[in-house]
């Protein structure tokens, strides 16, 4: 009966706390926090931050949002929350504003987000966003050697910035479904590649070209400099800065 009773203790104890492990890490966010709190909480991590305006909330979903912000030197920059722990925390600050993406889950590409925060100062008008992945082979060392070619891949999805300085938006599903099947594929022949000639072209890169106000190829000086601070690790991936000249296109031979 004694060792009865400490088993069925034991099982409630257990249940506690799963139950309370549950309740902490998964329970659902709060309201999020007020223009006054953010800044505090960026002042707190990063005081070099100096924000003097919150421009605007944008939630990636339920548990990750972007915040974009200006500093009092005028610097537009980015701020990434996360939901951990029953509280909103602060993950990134990053001073410039230079396109990102931003892997949610690095796993699953319908997580992935484009985010930006163009300071007007460099005059732009567009931003052309590029997924590309650069014609490459895989040269398999089998008792019969067999060679693997890969096309390539570009994909562009261009977005305004007359309306507004930031966006943050998800990765098209034309591009989600091609990443999709290259990570899908990369896993697949995994243990494979200790022993096969694989060619770094065969990776999937993100990049952008800007425009200037009469569609001419421009470089952002005001939004390419600027120090960040991670708190979290989480994955904001820097994007290439692209020109025409490495695209392929239909009228150019």
């Amino acid at each position: 009966m004694k060792k009865q009773s400490w088993i069925l203790t034991g099982i409630v104890l257990l249940g506690v706390v799963i139950g309370l492990a549950g309740w902490f890490y998964l329970s659902e966010p709060v309201s999020f926090p007020t223009d006054a709190q953010l800044m505090n909480e960026i002042h707190e991590m990063f005081p070099e931050a100096a924000v003097d305006v919150i421009q605007d909330i944008i939630h990636a979903d339920e548990r990750h949002t972007v915040v974009p912000f200006i500093s009092e030197r005028q610097e537009y920059g980015l701020s990434y929350w996360i939901w951990k722990n029953r509280k909103w925390q602060v993950a990134h600050i990053d001073m410039n504003g230079e396109p990102r993406v931003w892997k949610v889950d690095q796993q699953d590409p319908s997580s992935y987000h484009f985010v930006w925060n163009i300071s007007p100062a460099d005059q732009l008008s567009t931003l052309q966003l590029y997924m590309i992945r650069e014609r490459g082979q895989r040269i398999s060392e089998e008792v019969v050697e067999k060679e693997t070619y890969y096309p390539r891949v570009q994909m562009e999805w261009v977005t305004s910035l007359k309306d507004s300085s930031y966006g943050v938006m998800p990765l098209p599903e034309d591009g989600v479904q091609i990443l999709d099947s290259f990570l899908k594929t990369k896993a697949k022949h995994q243990p494979e590649l200790f022993f096969e000639n694989f060619s770094p072209t065969q990776e999937i890169h993100f990049s952008w070209i800007a425009k200037d106000q009469s569609g001419n190829e421009a470089y952002p000086e005001s939004s390419v400099n600027g120090d960040s601070y991670s708190v979290s690790n989480i994955s904001v991936d820097y994007m290439m800065i692209f020109s025409e000249e490495q695209l392929e296109l239909p009228d150019r031979k």
